[in-house]
């Protein structure tokens, strides 16, 4: 007995530190996988299949660190990897704490905007991941101090070795092919199957659940260096079949009713619906109760860059592809029935205008790629940037306001900032709020939502300024001012506050946000139907009059056919009665025929849209 003890002592001392490097490099994977992402599927393909496929990418990591590179170089190796992979999950944990998703490697372009997130971001930091992460430096610590060679020099017989575990990925990544288990792709509930989620990898959450922190990565730095944006000529015909098979635009009693009219598009940023009242909001409550109030508007989010990702889909008519980031990935693409292209087609001028640089999402090329004459920024205005944030000054500056009214008939796409957060601490923008409107300071209110409140105000006073000036100038008259939100007001740090203020607004739906058009002497009207992000354009397309062929994946508001739909990134939708969620609405006999139509179209929609984006179907097949 005592020499069987002595056998496992020994064991233990000499292999202590491979014991250590796999505890430090699995570690991560535990804290994301079990501790952060709610589980999508049963066993085994979130705990026993993702685990085989770590402790195999560990394996071969570990193998090149310990038996293939010179000790001081394999230990160096060694802690620069563990070190990259922990930062990589601190940052997807807390994004997944705001988000509730983790991101792509492709979005890490957009690093830049998270200088805005990163005092909001540390009261995400809580004690599981500073736990964890101590836990997993504290083994490779370990670890790189009883670092060894465990053979001698390396030769072609042991490095041959490496194979044992590229052959287990390689055998992994088969079977979890849905062809092998005569899974099908196209069923209706597809997305909810393990090995298509797996084979397709486009939704973020579920690609992580069944693949694992290592063959996530692995396969997502594939996919950011050789994207996936070539597509068979039957996934092309596909497009073909269902825009012959979508009804054609009909003419209904809002057809042309803006028809030569002047455009003033304003995207709101994080306006979320419980912030408009007549007190805090009083110009967009005015125009809301007196234009067209689109009363169940939702705005989805798809993939990272939430608010670039609403501005796409006003402009284009599409949602962006979820796994990639639209602002880098495809600025090339063909939008000839983008929306600036259509005014133009009627010699409207067309520019954009927003608080940040050209650089910034892009939006310098992916403008002109829309078909804007120009992206104008507030800083070019002579604007710092502290100021350009804010709402209220924009108007002020008179440059802003003529290049914005120039030209005999023009279409204008504006980005408002003063919503986004913070709310929990002053910046310049809630300064100036403050000083603007001290009557709105509420000592007794909850300080967050009081902030929220009193930069929505500062947006307002946007609107407040924009329709004074145009009555001044007498443009107002022949002027339809279009507004909506990009995204809910996630920023906003108490959830259960913020689900409170959703249902209050009487939203089923935290991504329910305010969407209205007016122009003076409109009769008022509200839209109870649901309607989302993708609706926007073609319902501007009708209202103006403008060539609809219906290359669209949204519906207009006022097509009697039309009974509206919001779906959103996981295949979730409200239809204004229903809200289904994926694994967790119940499925009766009642519902069923109902729910399984609806999944099936809201499935061709993703579908359809992947295609016509990250394939580019109008640059090469229209």
């Amino acid at each position: 007995m005592e020499n069987k003890a002595n056998r496992k002592i020994d064991f233990l001392k000499n292999n202590m530190v491979y014991i250590c490097a796999v505890a430090a490099l699995l570690v991560p994977d535990f804290l994301l996988r079990y501790l952060v992402t709610p589980k999508m599927f049963g066993e085994p393909f979130v705990t026993v299949i993702p685990t085989v496929m770590n402790l195999f990418w560990i394996g071969l990591v570990l193998y090149i660190f310990f038996a293939l590179l010179p000790r001081r170089v394999g230990r160096a190796v060694f802690i620069v990897f563990t070190v990259m992979e922990n930062t990589l999950t601190f940052s997807n944990y807390i994004y997944f704490k705001i988000f509730g998703q983790f991101f792509w490697l492709s979005s890490v372009g957009l690093v830049g905007e998270a200088g805005d997130y990163v005092r909001y971001a540390l009261q995400y930091i809580d004690w599981k991941v500073i736990l964890f992460t101590l836990v997993s430096l504290a083994f490779m610590t370990a670890a790189a101090v009883m670092w060894k060679k465990p053979f001698g020099r390396p030769n072609l017989r042991r490095a041959l070795y490496t194979l044992v575990p590229v052959a287990g990925i390689v055998l992994m990544n088969v079977f979890m092919q849905p062809s092998l288990f005569g899974v099908l792709e196209d069923d209706w509930d597809s997305w909810s199957k393990p090995r298509v989620i797996y084979k397709q990898f486009t939704d973020v959450n579920k690609s992580f659940d069944v693949a694992g922190l290592y063959q996530f990565v692995a396969r997502d730095l594939w996919n950011t260096w050789f994207p996936h944006n070539s597509y068979a000529a039957d996934e092309y015909a596909e497009v073909d079949k269902y825009f012959a098979e979508k009804s054609k635009p009909t003419q209904n009693e809002y057809t042309g009713i803006f028809e030569g009219k002047n455009v003033i598009a304003v995207m709101m940023e994080s306006m979320d619906d419980w912030l408009i009242s007549e007190k805090y909001t009083p110009a967009i409550k005015y125009m809301m109760d007196n234009g067209i109030n689109l009363a169940n508007h939702f705005a989805p989010t798809f993939g990272t860059g939430y608010t670039f990702n609403t501005e796409f889909t006003f402009n284009t008519g599409f949602h962006t592809p979820k796994s990639t980031v639209t602002a880098v990935n495809f600025s090339s693409n063909a939008f000839p029935y983008s929306l600036p292209r259509l005014f133009k087609e009627k010699g409207y001028s067309a520019n954009s205008f927003h608080y940040n640089s050209p650089e910034f999402y892009n939006r310098g090329i992916m403008h002109k790629s829309f078909g804007y004459d120009a992206y104008h920024s507030f800083m070019k205005y002579g604007l710092p940037s502290y100021a350009a944030q804010a709402d209220s000054n924009i108007l002020k500056n008179d440059k802003i306001y003529k290049d914005m009214v120039k030209g005999d008939k023009f279409f204008d796409f504006v980005v408002t900032y003063s919503v986004h957060l913070p709310y929990t601490y002053s910046d310049a923008k809630l300064d100036l709020a403050k000083r603007n409107h001290p009557d709105l300071v509420d000592p007794n209110m909850d300080e967050e939502t009081n902030n929220c409140m009193l930069l929505a105000r500062d947006t307002d006073d946007f609107f407040a300024q924009l329709l004074r000036r145009l009555n001044d100038d007498g443009l107002l008259e022949n002027t339809v001012i279009v507004a909506f939100a990009d995204h809910y007001a996630y920023g906003f740090s108490n959830s259960a506050l913020l689900m409170k203020y959703s249902r209050e607004a009487g939203s089923r739906l935290l991504y329910k946000v305010p969407a209205f058009i007016y122009t003076p002497g409109i009769k008022p009207v509200t839209v109870t139907k649901v309607t989302q992000s993708a609706d926007l354009l073609p319902t501007v397309v009708n209202l103006f009059g403008l060539n609809n062929k219906n290359y669209y994946i949204g519906s207009d508001a006022f097509d009697e056919s039309y009974t509206g739909l919001a779906y959103f990134e996981n295949r979730s939708w409200f239809d204004g009665k229903t809200y289904y969620v994926p694994d967790e609405t119940k499925i009766t006999d009642k519902n069923k025929s109902y729910i399984e139509s609806v999944n099936k179209k809201v499935a061709e929609s993703i579908d359809v849209d992947d295609i016509v984006i990250a394939g580019d179907y109008f640059g090469k097949r229209k």
